[in-house]
Parts: structure tokens; sequence; C-alpha cells
């Protein structure tokens, strides 16, 4: 037998007791006794007065007891087993409904898919509650979703709400929808709280191994005022005994999400399959803008609970943003069949070239290689168009219109130029590729440029060199650390390849981390930046010391290279892939104004029009619902921003102006991923649901009716507030009484003693 109260704050009520005694105290005036000779026939006798009294001494505790009981009612007294919850039981409850959204509950084994047999089975629950119960639900995907904003009483609301729901994609979190759900129950009101989650009993969604996360769970369970009883099932049929073969695509990896017409695009995943057969001959199929492209199909055979790896190469004629799709056939788990991915094709890049070195002789400057690269003037329709500056030439305005800026071994830049470029890259959105050489001040560079709130934490140590480069000991790139899927196509060991380029001078260069920031620094105000954006090594050279390093802001990147782009410390620029490396270096770097291949819940920022109103704007999500978004507007830049979080669900969201709106935005896709672990099918096991009912008390049951039994027959918690009301009317009532026989009692008394 338990006992609590809903309400325990109202308990300073009973501070309020001490007022009849207060008002009594105060009442008790002296006053001065003057002796007249009639007096003796007003005193009244011993008998009466101790009866007055003891009456008064009964007023003052029973009206110090109405205050009690208004208090203790307020506070919302209950109690769990006992007498009082044989014969006073309270039937109203509040309900948290937690429905897995993911893709799993899409499997099409069945005449009805489980996502939409969890639906029926709330709908059929409902018929079983009070007008006075509560109904919660509760979308669980990555992060479990709200679909009720509040417990609400109102089932035809709720009725309208299931019917509603997204379709199942993506992965969900049970442990994390249950957390929620709990959080959700401590605001309601009802002592009945009750969380029933309706899933396909598939073992990845229960994490089961992850005993911190359900320790968690059990944490929010004991703090919870009044118990919450935790109920699941599976509503997948035979699910698991009928599925036979399943073929997932993951994610797709494209080798730039931003390109030019005509540039050859890759783009890859593996394929896998799953399945009686000891192997399977799969036809997979490539699809941009969802139409599919019958000459770049290909057939691929994997082996059993194996994969294989399939690359399409594609070249766009069109502008904007492409979705490119690679496509399976069709099977009972049609969620992880396709997989999605959007790039963005301009005309050509404008890239600025910052020239360190300026000289009258052009094949003296320090541009002079990169120039060539990445705009060969017998190219009429290049894919970058540069424009070569000097650094006097540096600022905000020449960086509006450009992409990405290359500084080439510029010595030192103003401390204005250098705020510039920063805000170049946090708020525009763009990619900036710094090159050391022998003119680098290092330390302007690292006051103004290589600290945690500027471009990139790293720290510049000393200029090395190769004395041993004339005996054969030469420093290359490591083909092996060019892991970065733009760098793939580079690596191996060939004699015209890049990682066959030989190195005689470079900077020692090392990545701050936070910890490595001076006491003071850590002091003040900590970075905007993602606490994951940290300075990545993408290429070392063979002494280990690094080559490429590059810095992921919340939009733009910085790339920066510890040699010369010209050929005083490398013999870099006479190899081949000179070319191609600078044009994906680039290509790398503008992809950051804007990302477009997100995973679930990272919001999606993207430049607009100056003058665009979210009134012009249509944003739609993967379903074709309207979602909201904001615009921030930087008059001071002439710019805008528009920006949505409401990225919960995956797959391909679009932004466009209204019909009949005149405006100058252009429309704009974004894909947004998902886990693919969720083709494991594997169910919970006996073992693995003992587990968990143990660690938070979680019950599995198989049908509706040995839910209502277990729970409509279990109501052992009993508030008696009402109880309480009852004996203060009654007191109240009482109090009347005593006040009027007092006050009548002493006036008849009197007359009487007077005519003695």
């Amino acid at each position: 037998m338990s006992f609590d109260f809903l309400n325990p704050m109202m308990l300073l009520g009973l501070l309020g007791i001490s007022l009849p005694v207060l008002v009594h105290l105060l009442s008790r005036k002296k006053y001065d006794v003057v002796q007249w000779g009639a007096m003796q026939f007003l005193e009244l006798g011993r008998r009466t007065r101790r009866r007055i009294r003891l009456e008064g001494w009964l007023l003052l505790a029973m009206r110090m007891l109405l205050i009690a009981l208004i208090a203790l009612a307020l506070s919302r007294p209950w109690v769990s087993g006992g007498f009082l919850s044989k014969f006073i039981s309270t039937q109203s409850r509040d309900v948290v409904f937690v429905i897995d959204g993911s893709y799993s509950m899409g499997w099409e084994g069945e005449a009805e898919i489980p996502h939409a047999a969890a639906i029926q089975w709330v709908h059929r629950f409902l018929e079983e509650l009070n007008p006075g119960d509560t109904i919660t639900l509760i979308d669980a995907r990555d992060q479990p979703r709200l679909i009720t904003e509040s417990p609400t009483s109102q089932f035809d609301v709720v009725r309208e709400n299931l019917n509603q729901l997204p379709p199942p994609a993506g992965s969900s979190n049970l442990a994390n929808s249950i957390s929620k759900a709990i959080q959700t129950l401590s605001k309601t009101s009802n002592l009945e709280r009750e969380i029933i989650v309706l899933t396909d009993d598939q073992a990845f969604c229960w994490t089961p191994e992850d005993s911190i996360l359900w320790a968690q769970v059990n944490d929010l369970l004991q703090q919870s005022a009044v118990p919450v009883d935790l109920w699941a099932t599976s509503v997948a049929g035979k699910k698991n005994e009928g599925l036979l073969t399943n073929r997932k695509v993951d994610q797709l990896s494209v080798s730039r999400e931003v390109c030019v017409k005509n540039l050859p695009v890759r783009i890859s995943t593996t394929v896998r399959y799953d399945g009686p057969e000891a192997n399977l001959i799969c036809p997979v199929y490539f699809e941009v803008d969802g139409q599919q492209l019958p000459e770049k199909t290909q057939s691929v055979k994997i082996e059993n609970h194996g994969e294989t790896a399939v690359e399409f190469q594609h070249r766009f004629e069109d502008e904007g943003t492409h979705v490119v799709s690679i496509v399976l056939d069709p099977d009972q788990l049609p969620g992880d069949d396709r997989s999605d991915a959007a790039l963005h094709v301009t005309s050509a890049l404008p890239v600025l070239l910052v020239d360190g070195t300026p000289s009258f002789d052009p094949t003296r400057s320090e541009v002079f290689f990169a120039n060539l690269a990445l705009m060969a003037p017998t190219n009429r329709t290049p894919w970058i168009q540069t424009t070569v500056i000097e650094k006097t030439q540096l600022n905000a305005d020449i960086l509006k219109n450009q992409a990405v800026v290359i500084l080439a071994n510029v010595d030192t830049l103003s401390e204005t130029q250098a705020g510039d470029l920063i805000d170049f890259v946090n708020h525009q959105g763009g990619g900036v590729l710094i090159a050391l050489g022998d003119q680098i001040n290092a330390d302007d560079y690292q006051r103004l440029l290589f600290h945690d709130q500027a471009l990139i934490p790293v720290e510049l140590k000393s200029r090395e060199s190769n004395p041993g480069a004339e005996f054969g000991n030469l420093t290359q790139i490591r083909s092996d650390s060019l892991q970065s899927p733009w760098l793939n196509r580079f690596r191996g060991e060939y004699a015209n390849g890049l990682t066959a380029a030989r190195f005689s001078d470079w900077w020692d260069t090392s990545a701050i981390t936070q910890s490595d920031q001076p006491e003071a620094e850590n002091k003040g105000e900590k970075s905007e930046q993602k606490a994951e954006s940290t300075p990545v090594e993408l290429a070392t050279l063979n002494n280990n010391a690094p080559f490429m390093l590059m810095m992921n802001h919340e939009r733009g990147r910085v790339l920066l290279l510890t040699s010369s782009l010209d050929a005083d410390w490398n013999n870099l620029p006479a190899k081949p892939d000179y070319v191609p490396f600078l044009h994906e270096a680039v290509f790398e770097l503008s992809s950051g104004r804007v990302f477009r291949n997100l995973q679930t819940d990272e919001p999606i920022v993207v430049p607009v029009p100056a003058k665009t109103t979210v009134e012009q704007i249509e944003f739609l999500d993967p379903n074709g619902k309207a979602l909201a978004g904001t615009i921030e507007a930087d008059p001071a830049a002439n710019a805008a921003t528009f920006q949505s979080q409401d990225t919960s669900l995956p797959g391909i969201y679009s932004l466009s102006p209204k019909a009949g709106v005149q405006t100058d935005l252009n429309s704009d896709r974004f894909v947004v991923n998902f886990d693919r672990s969720e083709s494991d099918l594997t169910p919970l096991s006996e073992a693995q649901q003992k587990t968990l009912s143990d660690e938070s008390q979680l019950t599995f049951f198989k049908t509706l009716d040995e839910l209502k039994q277990a729970m409509f027959s279990d109501v052992s918690e009993t508030e008696f507030w009402r109880i309480l009301l009852l004996i203060f009317l009654l007191l109240m009532v009482g109090e009347m009484f005593l006040t009027r026989r007092l006050v009548q009692g002493g006036h008849s008394t009197l007359p009487e003693q007077s005519k003695t």
C-alpha cells in the first residue's frame, strides 16, 4: 500500500490552519474592570462558563479542520491498495499510444501492412475507453513526434490524427519514444496512466543491448509520482515467418553535390541480398528526377547475406537541383528498395584566386598553374570561371559573387580582410582554399585565421624540407590516406598520379582541439560551429606530416594545403592529376554553401532572394504536406536565408515559389536520409523480452482481450479528495450549527440568571 499527492505544493495551504488561532488571539482584548451594584445579576455560573468555553474550543478546532480538509483535497491525495481501493476507484485514465513509424512497419507480406494494422488497433481500443480518459499519440521515429500536442479526451480528433499519420519510413527508437511518453504523462492528472507500444516485434528498434538507454527509461519511471504501466504488442502477424527475400540499397554517395553542365558525376552505393537462394541476379535501375534511364540499367550478382558495389555515371544538361535515385525491383519490404540523393547543377562556378606573389611575368605568378588548370584559355565553355586579384583588392564586395576563394601563398591579411573571409564562410556558405608557401607570416595567420573562432583551428609549427630527396628519400602523399569520397579517384601508385608528386618543402601543421585552447579563450564565448566540426586530415605525406586538412563550418568549408599550389615546393603542377584534383577540390568546397543531403532532424538551410517572404514560399515534406519555415534577412548583405527544422521524415523535400507568385526564388530539393539497419528483421527473442521487462517493467501482450483483462481489472490507485470534500461539507453544516447554538445559548442564559 502506497500513499502520495498529485499536487503536493497545495499542502502549503495547511499553513492556513493558523488563521483561526490568530483571529482568536487578536480578538482577546483586555478591558478595564468597573464594579457596579447590578453586576452580580449578570455574572454567569461556573458550569455555564465551562460549557461555553468548551464549545468555543470545539468551534475553533472545527474551523482549523475545515481549512486542513480544503488544503488536503486540493493536493489530490491518492492511495494504492488497501480498503479504499476495494470500494472506491477512479476509472479515468491517461493513455499514450506509441506507434512505430519505421519502414519495417511497411512490410507487405500480408493483406494489411503492420503500420495500418497498428492504426486500426488504436481505433478499436478507443471504443474501450471512457469519455473522461485522455489520449496522446506519438509517432516513433529516430526522434519521437507528438501527433497530439497535448493529451485530449476528444476522440474524434484522435481518430482524425490517426488517419493522417505519415506512412512508415526511416528508422525508430522505441526507448526514446517511451521516455517521451513518460514525460508527457508527468503532466496529466488521472491516476491510471498507460503507455501502449505498437510495433512489428523487430529487435532492432528496441535496442535491447543498450542498457544505458533503458536505465534512463527506468529512472523516469521511478521519478514519476504516479505509477505508469508499460504495455507492448506486435501488430505484424506472421511477418517474420513469411519473409523469404529482401533486397536493400544503401545510402547513395555522389562524387560532387555541386557540379556544372556536362561534367560527369559518379553515383555509387551497395546492394545487399538476404534470402533462401545462394545468390541472386538483381537488376539495378538508375533514375534522374523520377525518370528511369533504361540504357543505364545494370545486372549484378549478389551472394546470399552479401552485398555488391554499384556505380553509375551521368552528365547533366540542365541547370538546377536534380534528384538521382538507384532503385531495385519491389519486394515485401519496399522501404529499402530505393535510395536518393540531391545535387545542384550550375553553368560555371565563380572562383576567386588571390595571388600571393604577383609578377609582370605571368609564369612566375603564384596562381599561374592553378588558373590554367581551372580555366584553360582554349575552353569556350569552362566549368569554372576564375578571377585573379592581388591581396590588396580583396574585400567584402568582391566576395559577394564568389563560390570559392583560393589564397595562394598570401603573406598576410588585414583584420578587415580576415573578418570578410570569415563572414564569407559562415554567412554566405562559401569555400576557402588556403595554400601555404614561403611568404606566409605564421604569427599573423595564427592570430587572424587559424584560431577556433576563425577559418580553421590549426597550429603552424615550422617550415620543413626534405634534404634527402637527392638520394631517393622522396616525400610523397600516402595513397591510403586518401579516404574521402572525392579523393578516392586519386588513390593508387602510378607514375603521373597525385601520389607520385614529390614535395621538397611544407609547413609542419597540427589541428588544435578544444583542450589545446588557452584557458583564457576557453572562458570566452564558445564557437557557434557544430561540436563535431573540427579539422579533419584528408591527406598525409609519407613522413606522417599533414598535407590537407578540411574544416566543415555550419555552412561553408575550408581546405588547407600545407605546401604550395605552384612548382616552388613540389612538382604537383607537372602531374596530370593536378587539373582534376583542383576541380574536385573546388567543387567539394562549393558544396558547403547548401547541404542538400541530410540526415533526419538536421535543419534545411538555403539562401533565398533578399526580399523573399514566407508567404511566397511553398515548402513540402516527402508526402506533399506543407511545412513551416522561417526566413532570416540580412539587409546589410542584401541577402536572406530560409530555414526549417522539420525534417523528421526521410525522403525528398521541395522548396518552390507558390503558384502565381512573382519572385526570383528558384525551385530547390533536398534529400533526408536514414539508417537502413531496419532491414534486419530479426524478431525480439524471449530472452530479450525478459530483459526489457526486468529493466523497465514492460509487459508484452498478444491480443486486445488480453490487454483489457490485465489493464481494466487492476485499478488499484484511488483518489479520495471527493471524500475529503464530502467531510468538509458535513463539517460546514456542523460548524454553522455549533456557531448558532453558541450564540443563542449565551443569550438565553443571561436572562435566566438575571431573573434569579
